[in-house]
């Protein structure tokens, strides 16, 4: 607990060192000499980049070494590269009878690969006497409400004190540290650092401590944030943990704090285009490539009361739309702006005429969009090939028929994937794979290349630099054997990686894939686990946490089911559903309307936090095993996901969204409503379901009890299968249907209307069906989708048609492929610079990110800025006189620097005569920094430089003869 309180620190709080530093954590122990013993925590944190060590000796304080403890003198505690797991140093007490408490420090010193903090830098530790009570620690109440007063100036956080007690005792120094303790219900839940903050944001400073005697109430420090003008009641907990000194737990240990809200009318808000802040940010801008899409955003700010809608329009297309909100609703909503090969090279996007109260923002009001031209190339390009796990799996099948199928996932797979690393743990030679795809014209070449990263060549493998080429119309893949060279393992190396890499393309382009992360490692991996999730059924999306950091564009949906165990009750999820990565740990699942219909029309699933569990099938997702260690030959491949048996939901959200009435069909035989959400059969009343001739409704005829509404699964005469309780069919009896003939209702589409009673028809939640309550009868829409939207689907004779709006790529993608009208945009990872490369080229929405390999500076230079992901390194030479410290030992090994360093006298010019040695060594005198000429034989240059260093080895060493002298 101690360690989830310690991190992470605030990046304010210290300069962070990727080694990491060396701190006690509790910083004060106590403990009577009747336990023998102590054990002390000595934490690693903000970083664990290289392995390292640190010294712990004992110090006396009142307590004295050899009669109250046993000594520690320097004691060597080590953490190996990645590992930052605390360690315990354990201080043994003697038997000695003592009367009053005595103590003792434990201090850190001489760290080796990393640095002591040193605020932390010791432990008190306090041997007790014994019988003495430290006392019972415990909030002052269960509850607190807290009202601000509504001249308290907004600009200015609120201050907030908890209090805690010590009671029934005070002996000895005592700390008890403290948290946020997540609620499960009541008020609308605070955030923390959104709502409200600690005083001290370090986790390291939540603890409240007592001195001895201190019987005083002390208190917890909190600031109130959320001083909006239109916020309801907000409320948070804070939990204590295990005290120190023997003291106790008492109750309440948990409190509730209440902040009580404005309770003001909150107003129809102002309307803006995506943007960093409120009123005063200009909007985002957009840059999209021709033929593809850009998704706007428009937000609802500053109030939330009755439902609104504003226009949009873009000018150089003639595009225009409707976005609506209903009350309450804050949520952002969205239109695409398609652009076509043709298409202006700027688009103007418009807000206008809101309605309802509502305003747009004269800063955000207006963006642009640059379309960048799009390029056509049919040389195609390379990448890297990785195995597929099902062509792994079919290859290592005991199965014979299993190989059969090969060649269908070769057909449908092609194995090209964003770059996941080969894991190797025994030396051999491994076959790598590249192909030429999306194109074949011309004859193409590439550069193959090895790059050191912590393997180095010739030690950990054998170097690869080749150039491979493919003939006009050839797309045959290319096979380069790669040697894991026999290093030496020992039980403390680290992991060690290198990478493959194409470059120098021609007439072909370089793919996601261009690079190839190779890993030697030993050891096992850690698989994910789900720890958490809430599934929020009005917002339809299911959020999960995960132990480890995973790849959401790899789950596999059909892998998921929501579960009741009380029942057996189980709905699995389907592909339609979508999943986007959240952070690297946690992933958001947007259920589809099918998967939707199929959990809420499903007995005892997902009604509340009781009847909903989520089980996950082997091989949900994939995950990154960079911390595999293993001497095994296969000890590091990447094994599926473990299935994971029910779990409670977190955080469950009732489905509060009210039904409505999407169509009315009518064939003179069976009459079929199709609405928004299931219904709830028991609800209908069909007494009070009647056709009427005209939208006025006044010449109508109600269905009598013969009529009936038909079973879902009972097969009739349309072509359409009752498949969810969305579709109500109803069955018109003879003698209803004789009735509506005489009256003249239902004879054409034109006088064919349906109206539903007002009151008592509910979905499967227990929504209200809300207006509209009458319907005319409308054919199905099955026209193609209009621009910027894609089919999701297909028109029945029932229901419309389906279109979505084309997917834009996110941070970090770009679009593999462009939106039609019958197929969505297809969005991959823009490649990552690692080990060695740079970005020489962004990554937008709509082209891939490009990464150039680093300048590799020569021994004659050293590094003046290094490389990274976003520039190149700089080299500058080591021929200088003004070199610091650092840059010297750079050019340790430049025989230029060791010329100009060492060497007394300046070299001559190439072809200069000289009669006398005096004229030529007068020419030759030395500069400012003694640079001079050196000497390509084993000895000096004349007689005044008897001593003078030679270079023979140096290209730019010339003899004696070329400058015309004899010495």
């Amino acid at each position: 607990m101690w360690r989830r309180l310690l991190w992470p620190l605030a990046a304010t709080a210290m300069a962070l060192d990727s080694s990491g530093q060396f701190l006690f954590m509790p910083t004060e122990y106590a403990q009577t000499s009747q336990w023998g013993s102590v054990r002390c925590l000595v934490n690693r944190g903000l970083g664990s980049a290289r392995a390292a060590t640190v010294l712990v000796s004992s110090r006396d304080g009142t307590a004295r070494q050899g009669v109250h403890y046993k000594q520690i003198v320097n004691q060597t505690l080590s953490w190996a590269d990645g590992n930052a797991d605390a360690i315990e140093v354990q201080v043994q007490f003697l038997n000695a009878a003592i009367v009053q408490d005595v103590q003792l420090y434990l201090d850190l010193h001489h760290a080796t690969q990393a640095t002591i903090y040193a605020p932390l830098a010791s432990a008190t530790i306090t041997i007790q006497a014994l019988n003495q009570y430290a006392g019972d620690i415990q909030f002052s109440a269960a509850n607190m409400t807290i009202s601000i007063p509504s001249t308290w100036d907004a600009a200015t956080p609120f201050p907030i004190n908890v209090a805690v007690n010590r009671v029934n005792g005070a002996f000895g120094r005592v700390q008890v540290p403290y948290d946020v303790l997540p609620l499960t219900g009541g008020d609308a839940a605070a955030v923390l650092g959104a709502d409200f903050a600690f005083a001290n944001p370090m986790s390291y400073a939540h603890v409240v401590s007592w001195n001895d005697g201190d019987k005083g109430v002390k208190g917890i420090a909190l600031q109130w944030l959320n001083l909006g003008l239109y916020r309801g009641n907000l409320t948070f907990a804070l939990q204590l943990f295990a005290p120190t000194a023997n003291a106790v737990l008492a109750t309440p240990s948990t409190i509730q704090v209440t902040v009580l809200g404005t309770d003001r009318p909150v107003p129809a808000g102002m309307l803006q285009l995506q943007a960093p802040c409120v009123s005063i940010c200009p909007a985002t801008n957009y840059s999209v490539q021709a033929g593809s899409a850009a998704r706007i955003y428009v937000q609802r700010q500053l109030g939330a009361m009755g439902a609104i809608s504003v226009g949009y329009s873009v000018a150089e297309t003639n595009a225009q739309g409707i976005l609506t909100w209903a009350d309450g609703d804050v949520l952002d909503k969205s239109f695409v702006v398609q652009t076509s090969s043709s298409s202006p090279s700027l688009l103007r996007v418009l807000l206008q005429s809101p309605t309802n109260g509502a305003t747009i923002s004269t800063a955000a009001g207006a963006t642009f969009i640059v379309v960048a031209p799009l390029e056509p190339f049919l040389g195609g390009q390379v990448n890297f090939v990785t195995v597929t796990s099902t062509e792994l799996a079919l290859r290592q099948s005991s199965v014979a028929s299993d190989s059969l199928l090969l060649p269908e996932v070769l057909y449908w797979d092609s194995g090209i994937s964003l770059s996941s690393p080969l894991n190797v743990s025994s030396a051999g030679v491994v076959n790598i794979k590249v192909r030429r795809a999306f194109g074949s014209v011309g004859v193409a070449t590439v550069q193959l290349q090895t790059v050191d990263g912590t393997a180095v060549a010739g030690v950990d493998y054998t170097a690869v630099s080749t150039v491979l080429q493919w003939q006009d119309g050839s797309s045959t893949d290319m096979v380069v054997p790669l040697e894991i060279l026999a290093a030496p393992f020992t039980s403390q190396a680290p992991m060690r990686q290198f990478s493959l890499r194409l470059s120098s393309p021609s007439n072909v382009r370089l793919g996601a894939f261009y690079q190839l992360p190779v890993v030697l490692r030993r050891g096992t991996t850690s698989e994910p686990r789900l720890v958490s999730y809430t599934l929020d059924m009005t917002a339809k999306t299911l959020l999960m946490t995960f132990s480890i950091a995973i790849s959401a564009a790899s789950a596999q949906l059909d892998l998921v089911s929501l579960v009741n165990p009380q029942t057996n009750n189980q709905v699995t999820l389907t592909a339609t559903s979508i999943a986007a990565q959240t952070t690297i740990t946690t992933l958001t699942i947007q259920l589809s309307p099918s998967d939707f219909v199929a959990i809420e029309q499903t007995p005892n699933i997902a009604v509340d936090a009781t009847t909903t569990f989520v089980t996950l099938q082997r091989g949900f997702v994939t995950y990154d095993n960079f911390g595999c260690q293993s001497t095994q030959g296969l000890g590091c491949r990447q094994l599926p996901m473990a299935a994971q048996a029910p779990l409670k939901a977190t955080l469950f959200t009732q489905d509060t969204v009210k039904p409505t009435l999407l169509r009315f069909a009518w064939d003179q035989q069976y009459i079929r409503l199709r609405f928004s959400k299931v219904m709830d059969r028991t609800t209908l009343n069909l007494a009070a379901v009647r056709l009427c001739d005209s939208a006025a409704l006044t010449n109508c005829a109600a269905l009598s009890a013969s009529s009936r509404l038909v079973p879902r699964g009972e097969r009739t005469t349309l072509v359409l299968s009752l498949d969810d309780e969305t579709l109500w069919t109803i069955a018109v009896a003879p003698q209803d249907l004789a009735r509506l003939t005489a009256a003249a209702i239902g004879l054409t589409p034109a006088t064919s209307f349906v109206s539903l009673p007002a009151l008592g028809l509910m979905d499967s939640r227990g929504n209200a069906l809300q207006a509209p309550f009458a319907r005319a009868a409308a054919p199905s829409d099955c026209s193609v989708c209009p621009t910027g939207f894609y089919l999701s689907a297909a028109c029945t004779d029932a229901a419309d048609r389906v279109c979505s709006p084309c997917t834009v790529c996110g941070n970090d993608y770009f679009a593999a492929s462009v939106c039609t009208p019958t197929q969505d945009a297809t969005c991959k990872r823009c490649q990552q610079c690692r080990g060695g490369l740079y970005a020489s080229q962004r990554c937008t929405p709509t082209q891939d990110r490009q990464c150039s390999l680093c300048t590799a500076c020569t021994n004659d230079q050293y590094e003046y800025s290094p490389c990274t992901t976003e520039a190149d390194r700089v080299c500058l030479t080591c021929d200088s006189c003004v070199l610091n410290y650092q840059q010297q030992i750079q050019c340790r090994t430049s025989m230029a620097f060791e010329r100009r360093r060492r060497s007394p006298y300046g070299c001559p010019l190439v072809g200069a005569k000289y009669t006398t040695e005096e004229q030529r060594l007068q020419a030759a005198k030395s500069n400012a920094c003694g640079a001079g000429r050196c000497s390509c034989t084993d000895s000096g240059v004349g007689n005044a430089n008897p001593n003078g260093f030679s270079f023979p080895d140096d290209p730019r060493c010339t003899g004696p003869a070329k400058y015309g002298i004899l010495l």
